[in-house]
């Protein structure tokens, strides 16, 4: 799995942005105030989504007027996070698009629209395999059987609370790939503060590991993996 776009609107100071083709590798440089603690934000935003729910989420960042960008009207605009990721399901890549739409309504945080799609076949317009809004909605639950036309897929209809996040539960699954590889990502989120002293790693550390710790202190196994 890789993401390859992703797309924020009106979250904080990113009226409409969207960056694309983005590299195995990352590196984002700018100077103070910029934007780039609110880009990687975006990512820990939806992991307290996933953690507890939108209102949690928001909760924490000063509720919903103030992650909702400067200008923007809290009773009539959204906040968008979309998310495009590349990966195999029925040993075919396939481009998924994740999307989440917040708004509020009457100081409530509500999920507005949440979808998760992809094509099904070369060719065609993606195929909403998870689509809800307001609490109600459908998951498709044979995800996987291609050779079925769209219309014989199993399509089941469930509500969840406003503020909770559809996919918290359907990524659960493995059967459902798309939806537990976002799942998976998202809820292993975190962005490793470094401490020089802890960043030097012990001496008698062995061993290699994929990811970064919160504090840095496996770093000389990380850079292990990567060679």
């Amino acid at each position: 799995m890789r993401v390859e776009t992703i797309h924020l609107r009106n979250f904080k100071s990113f009226r409409d942005m969207r960056l694309e083709n983005i590299p195995s590798f990352l590196v984002v440089v700018g100077a103070n105030g910029t934007g780039k603690s609110t880009f990687f934000d975006a990512f820990g935003f939806l992991h307290d989504c996933l953690k507890g729910n939108i209102r949690h989420a928001l909760d924490k960042r000063g509720r919903f007027p103030e992650v909702l960008s400067r200008g923007c009207n809290p009773e009539q605009d959204l906040i968008g996070i979309e998310i495009q990721y590349r990966m195999s399901i029925a040993e075919v890549e396939r481009l998924v698009t994740y999307s989440l739409e917040i708004s509020e309504s009457n100081g409530s945080p509500t999920v507005r629209r949440e979808v998760l799609r992809y094509k099904r076949g070369r060719y065609g317009r993606p195929f909403h395999f998870l689509d809800f809004s307001n609490g109600k909605g459908y998951a498709i639950t044979n995800e996987e059987d291609f050779n079925k036309p769209d219309e014989d897929l199993d399509q089941e209809e469930q509500n969840v609370a406003p503020h909770t996040l559809a996919i918290k539960g359907l990524g659960q699954f493995e059967r459902f790939k798309a939806a537990n590889a976002l799942l998976n990502l998202i809820e292993n989120w975190h962005v490793s503060d470094f401490h020089i002293s802890a960043a030097r790693g012990r001496k008698d550390a062995a061993g290699e590991t994929e990811h970064l710790s919160e504090s840095g202190d496996n770093l000389p196994l990380v850079a292990r993996y990567l060679h």
